[in-house]
This record gives C-alpha cells, sequence and structure tokens, in this order.
C-alpha cells in the first residue's frame, strides 16, 4: 500500500474541510453521493489507484450475493443457500489471501522444499487496496448478517460500495455492521453545530495523542529494538511498555480522528476502544481494545463454531470423559483456539502472528481460567483484601505487562528475534539506567522526554475522567465559557508546538493502516 494517506497529514485535513462543507452545502438526499466521491478521491490518493478494482469486485459480489440470499431464502432449499454464500464469502476471502498471505504460504512451500534441494518458488509483488483487511471483514458480517436474515440487501450498487468504502474508517475501521450503518450513510443530515464542534474537538484529541505523543515514543522504541545487543535488559522492558502506550495512542489516536470526522457529518461509528489499561485480565482487555474486531470475530466465528454441530458432538464426547464442567469448557476453550490463531494471522501473514500474538494471548486467557480456584485460594489464605485500589493496580500492571510481551511478537521483526530479545531481556541486569539519565539517549532530548511524560500524564487524567465521569467533551462544554475555550485553545497550541513536522517526517502512517 505505497502512497498510504495519512489522517494526520495536511492534505487529509484539506479534504475532509472541503468535504465536509460540500456535504451541508447539498440536499440530504444527495449527501450520500458526497461521501462516496471522496471516497473514491481518497482511495486513489492513499494508494495505487488501479486497485480500486478489488473494491469494486467485492462490491459487485458482495450485493448480488446479498440480493439473492434474501430474494430466494424461501424458494432456494439450505443447500443453494449455502452455496450461494459460500460463493459471496470466498470471492472475497480469495482476494484477500491471495493479496495479503500468498508470500506467506510461498515462504512456507520454499522452507518445505529447501530440506529436498528443490528449487524456490520466487516471491510475489502485489499491491493492495487500503483497509482490504477491515473492509473484508464488514463484507463478510454484511453477508452472514442476510444469510441469517438478520439484516435486508442494499439495493442500490453505490449505497453499497459506500458502506464497503466509507472513507473515514477505509484506512483501520472501526469494522461497522450494516444494520447501523445503512441508515446513517444514506439518510440526509441536517447541519448541527453540536457535531461538528464534538468532532473536531475528537479530531484534535487524535491529532494530540498521534503527532505528540506516538511519534515520540516511536523514536525511542525503535531506537532499542534496532540495537538490542546494546539495548539490552531493562532496556527491553521499557520499550516492550513505550511500544504498548505508542500502539495505543497511535491506534485510538487514529479511532478519535475516524470518529470525530464521521461525527462532524452526522455518522455515528462504533467505539473501538474502552480505557484498556485499566483492565484486570487479558479476556477484559481484548474487551476494551479493538473491540468491533473482537465482535465479529466473536459474533462470526467463535458463535457458529459453537453451535456446529461438530461442536455439539465433540462436547457430547467430552461429556461422556470427563463430565458435564468439561464438556463446556474444553470445546469452547478450543474454538478460542481458532479465533486467537484467526486473529495473529488477520494481523498478517507471518508466523509470529500466528503463534507470537495468537497462542500467547490464548495461552493467558485460558491459564487465568484454570488457576483462578487456586488463585481465590491464596488470596484468601495470605489474606489479601481484593476490593481495594491497591489490589486493582497490581491487576492492571499485570495484565499490560503480559500484553507488552504479546505484543513484542507483534512489533520486531521475526518470531525467533523476538524470542531471542526476551532472553536478553532477562539475562541482563540493569536497573540503575531508570536513574542516571540514559533513558535521555533513546532519540530524543531531555525536553522532547518531558513533552512526552507530561502528555502521558494528560492521558491518563483524561482516561481517569472517560472512568469516573463518561464524556469528557461534555463534560467540558458544562465550564463556564474562559475555562472551556482555554482547554481548546491549549489542545490546540500543543499540537502546533509540540507536533512533529516537517522535512524527513513520515507523517506518522497509523500502525493499524497495514492491515
Amino acid at each position: 500500500m505505497e502512497g498510504i494517506l495519512s489522517l494526520t497529514s495536511f492534505l487529509f485535513i484539506a479534504l475532509f474541510i472541503v468535504s465536509l462543507s460540500i456535504y451541508y452545502l447539498v440536499p440530504g438526499k444527495y449527501q450520500w453521493c458526497i461521501l462516496l466521491v471522496f471516497s473514491a478521491v481518497f482511495f486513489v490518493l492513499s494508494c495505487k489507484p488501479w486497485t480500486i478494482i478489488y473494491v469494486v469486485l467485492s462490491t459487485v459480489t458482495t450485493r448480488i450475493v446479498a440480493v439473492k440470499l434474501y430474494d430466494h431464502r424461501r424458494d432456494w432449499d439450505k443447500k443453494k443457500l449455502k452455496h450461494c454464500l459460500f460463493c459471496g464469502i470466498s470471492v472475497n476471502l480469495g482476494i484477500l489471501c491471495v493479496l495479503k498471505y500468498t508470500n506467506f504460504f510461498i515462504t512456507n512451500i520454499n522452507f518445505l522444499v529447501s530440506l529436498f534441494n528443490k528449487s524456490e518458488i520466487p516471491l510475489t509483488k502485489w499491491a493492495s487496496p487500503i483497509g482490504i483487511s477491515f473492509y473484508t471483514l464488514q463484507i463478510i458480517g454484511y453477508i452472514l448478517d442476510v444469510y441469517w436474515g438478520i439484516a435486508e440487501p442494499e439495493p442500490g450498487l453505490l449505497k453499497t460500495g459506500l458502506f464497503i468504502g466509507y472513507w473515514p474508517q477505509l484506512v483501520s475501521g472501526p469494522i461497522a455492521r450494516y444494520n447501523d450503518m445503512k441508515e446513517q450513510l444514506c439518510s440526509g443530515h441536517e447541519f448541527s453545530w453540536e457535531n461538528v464542534t464534538f468532532g473536531l474537538q475528537r479530531m484534535m484529541w487524535g491529532f494530540f495523542k498521534s503527532i505528540v505523543l506516538s511519534s515520540r515514543l516511536k523514536i525511542m522504541v525503535d531506537t532499542i529494538y534496532g540495537d538490542t545487543i546494546r539495548y539490552n535488559g531493562f532496556y527491553i522492558w521499557i520499550a516492550a511498555g513505550m511500544f504498548m502506550i505508542q500502539l495505543y495512542t497511535n491506534f485510538s489516536g487514529c479511532m478519535d480522528i475516524v470518529i470525530g470526522a464521521s461525527e462532524c457529518y452526522g455518522i455515528v461509528l462504533p467505539e473501538n476502544f474502552r480505557t484498556p489499561f485499566f483492565s484486570r485480565s487479558v479476556q477484559e482487555y481484548w474487551q476494551r481494545w479493538h473491540i468491533t474486531l473482537g465482535g465479529i470475530m466473536r459474533d462470526y466465528v467463535l458463535n457458529p463454531v459453537l453451535r456446529s454441530d461438530a461442536w455439539r458432538n465433540l462436547s457430547k464426547k467430552v461429556k461422556g470423559k470427563f463430565g458435564r464442567k468439561a464438556a463446556v469448557q474444553i470445546p469452547s476453550d478450543l474454538g478460542m483456539l481458532i479465533v486467537w490463531l484467526l486473529m495473529g494471522l488477520w494481523h498478517g501473514g507471518d508466523w509470529k502472528y500466528v503463534l507470537g500474538m495468537g497462542m500467547w494471548f490464548w495461552g493467558c486467557i485460558v491459564l487465568a481460567r484454570v488457576s483462578t480456584p487456586f488463585t481465590k485460594k491464596a488470596v484468601k489464605l495470605l489474606g489479601i483484601r481484593t476490593d481495594v485500589f491497591s489490589w486493582h493496580l497490581f491487576q492492571s500492571l499485570r495484565v499490560f505487562f503480559l500484553v507488552a510481551v504479546g505484543n513484542m511478537f507483534f512489533r520486531i521483526e521475526s518470531f525467533t528475534e523476538t524470542l531471542k530479545t526476551i532472553k536478553r531481556g532477562v539475562t541482563h541486569w540493569n536497573p540503575w539506567i531508570l536513574f542516571d539519565g540514559s533513558l535521555y539517549n533513546l532519540g530524543v532530548s531531555d525536553k522532547e522526554f518531558r513533552v512526552v511524560a507530561g502528555g502521558l500524564f494528560l492521558l491518563m487524567v483524561v482516561s481517569v475522567l472517560q472512568v469516573k465521569k463518561g464524556n469528557v467533551r461534555k463534560l467540558i462544554a458544562k465550564q463556564n465559557y474562559v475555562f472551556r475555550y482555554l482547554i481548546y485553545l491549549l489542545l490546540t497550541g500543543a499540537i502546533i508546538v509540540f507536533g512533529t513536522y516537517g522535512p524527513g517526517y513520515d507523517a506518522q502512517t497509523f500502525i493499524y493502516g497495514n492491515f
């Protein structure tokens, strides 16, 4: 996806301002056309223009399949309906697999043939459309909703294309459901001062997280991971923690910009984050992080698997050998294993995602469930109170560490290199780097380091307010005029003064935009 148009670039901001102006100038019944036109423009500017043919093919296939599934739901037998469903899903998944996973399969085949001294297959170079992993999942959810009778198909081809390629969410989601979007995208919206101002405020918060915090954290993370032989021991764990925060400020900042831009149009997109660092278990963390992806995997993979005949038969066999409790838990754990392997594969065609991310998080969740009875006994035996802040803080720090380790597989170049890096982190002892000023030599100056520290403190305050008070923007809107606009001016000034721009600045392409 060469030439991706970053959501923090000036071109994106200009495109958004122009589109918003035209959007409210045209009659409401034509506003969806404006969104469609700017979706096409954004696509052409973001990647190789000719790759739009893949989106067109997906759109045409999706509409034909959805209409046929709906029109023939009564006069076709289940076998024909399933064949139609299979065609719709396989075409879209086939495009995704060819463009994204061909080299993954070729690499593994080459490894096998190399054992027999056979000639290797050359790798391919496919140009992928922007956001293909996101809109493919959105398409599959839409087709399955029509098949299950949850949704009625969109009769218009162009409106189907708008649902698939709606431009603010095209880069990195969130992954929306058709029933939640059909009326919003195609119905007219009157200008609302509150929607526009609240949307712009959220966009500013996203810019702050991305170009003030994430961009600086990236420099420090890249410095450590770029030379783990020199930066070993505690440096490794510092980088793991900083990458966690970098990833969060990067991805959630992206979501703030996307959701805020949509709010300006009067369109409400689903939330993708809910203060994940306050989670008290790994499972809860993934219920608060990338929420829409988790929902897609739960509703369209896990639940159908658990309801399938194969899993019901497995449950009966397990019950006969190990009892009723195991008959529920073992099939559920195996279903989650499938989900986590697919989650890993979705993030990229590499074993570091499948075995590293997928297996690590699945293992953490299963181990937590298995160890719960023992943990409760230990807590009771030691007289530890579990209804106090200190216990909650311990749980959140534990989750932070476990997720940080899992994300090392996401960030570091390969699965084996990740294992070597973890080894360098546990075989070297240098805690003094936390106190001797070494952290100021990670690619940023002490002033830049203080900007990050101040920004993270502000991020923490806002997160606490979100938990305690709910919508922070509404809380600010209730304040006196001077105080309210002082906050807006300070945030805008921080973005202008501390934002990273200029020659050599890669407009911080969003990490999840690569998917």
